[in-house]
């Protein structure tokens, strides 16, 4: 997390709510968010995309899309940070209690992280620098529209900071899915293979021990080592009762990041799909529409595709990484299915059987709104319905 605390002031990893760099950056985004809106008017005849079809500049639109969105996304960023980050936190915490997170997968984490913030810098800060080298070279106007860009990017990288943040919380929320469902694995191996190299030595006994008068067959007695119970009756049940606890802590994380990045998520999937459909429409119907540009000033072909290549990316980052984590579950409910239909004893029969009624009841599942779930559905879904508005608008250009 130590990438995302330090790069860009863009959110809390402390307890500290009154981080000075945090204030300060939040301060700045609303001031330039004012000043956009202010230069709005002076800027609106500027750009090289005026659309006689709709009486009005796409990029004007998108950077005031952008700007109120971001403005938006940090309100709610700062709300939910001083009363409800807190119990996300606490809910990790209350998982590492069960089970501490091993070396292997703190690296994954900073790995990952360390991957996908280079990628989304290495796209997004060449080609918005390239943009605005242009626009100061070659515009009438240099000053005015070099700072108006400016402070859009400002804007515009609040957003895809947020969005790195949601994307690294879901691979936490991912391999806390994934460490369920390895031992779950591992359980499923031994008990199919009677591999005797085991892990958990009580599956080594296939044959159901005496029971203690005072103890009911269904009884769960827990011990501090789940993995090394002392009890010779229900084992197995009482690691599977661990493994469902976990699930239920996990769960409540997923649900804490649905308060936290939901509605975050939804303006930024908005805004995404938002400018790639203004980009392609302008580059289709304005990239030779004035003969005066011949000299790039706000586009260009290589910027174009840098555009898509930088918006794609986030929509990406967002939904994969997302949808990886949740898939897990439903791994997690086949193999509990699996097991439950083998022979094992009264206990861990019931385990198994509330466990996967806790899967079913209780579905860990990312969503916008709590609404619209973020999978892998939302990248087909956007593409018809992008295509569908480019037939439309390109309709309404040629009726004019």
């Amino acid at each position: 997390m130590l990438y995302l605390k330090y790069f860009g002031a863009i959110f809390f990893d402390s307890n500290n709510d009154n981080d000075m760099c945090q204030i300060v950056y939040s301060v700045v985004l609303f001031i330039t968010g004012i000043i956009m809106a202010i230069m709005s008017p002076y800027v609106v005849l500027e750009f090289d995309d005026w659309s006689e079809a709709f009486s009005m500049s796409m990029s004007l639109i998108v950077c005031t899309i952008v700007n109120i969105s971001s403005c938006i996304s940090r309100m709610i960023v700062k709300y939910n940070v001083k009363f409800k980050y807190q119990k996300y936190k606490t809910t990790l915490e209350g998982f590492e209690i069960y089970i501490p997170t091993n070396t292997v997968a703190l690296k994954h984490i900073k790995y990952f992280s360390f991957v996908v913030i280079s990628w989304c810098m290495s796209v997004i800060i060449p080609i918005n620098g390239l943009k605005m080298y242009y626009i100061f070279n070659n515009h009438v106007h240099p000053i005015l529209m070099t700072t108006y860009f400016f402070f859009y990017y400002m804007h515009n990288l609040s957003m895809v900071c947020t969005e790195l943040h949601f994307a690294i919380q879901c691979f936490v929320v991912y391999t806390k899915f994934r460490d369920i469902h390895d031992k779950l694995i591992q359980i499923n191996d031994e008990q199919n293979y009677y591999n005797y190299n085991v892990r958990y030595p009580f599956t080594v006994n296939r044959m159901t021990p005496k029971r203690n008068d005072a103890t009911s067959p269904c009884d769960i007695i827990y011990e501090k080592d789940f993995y090394c119970s002392k009890d010779k009756v229900s084992p197995l049940a009482n690691t599977i009762e661990l493994l469902r606890i976990k699930y239920w802590l996990t769960q409540e994380a997923v649900n804490d990041l649905n308060g936290l990045f939901g509605f975050q998520m939804g303006l930024s999937i908005i805004c995404l799909t938002t400018l790639i459909l203004f980009d392609i429409y302008t580059e289709v119907f304005y990239s030779r529409a004035y003969s005066a540009y011949y000299i790039p000033v706000f586009r260009s072909k290589f910027l174009f595709v840098g555009w898509m290549l930088q918006y794609s990316s986030r929509i990406c980052i967002i939904i994969f990484t997302a949808h990886t984590a949740t898939k897990q579950v439903v791994k997690i409910k086949k193999l509990i299915a699996e097991m439950n239909n083998r022979y094992l004893d009264c206990s861990t029969k019931e385990e198994l059987r509330l466990f996967y009624y806790q899967l079913s009841i209780c579905p860990s599942e990312f969503t916008i709104f709590n609404t619209f779930t973020i999978n892998n559905g939302i990248i087909t879904s956007a593409i018809a319905a992008g295509s569908t508005y480019i037939l439309i608008l390109v309709q309404i250009h040629s009726k004019k």
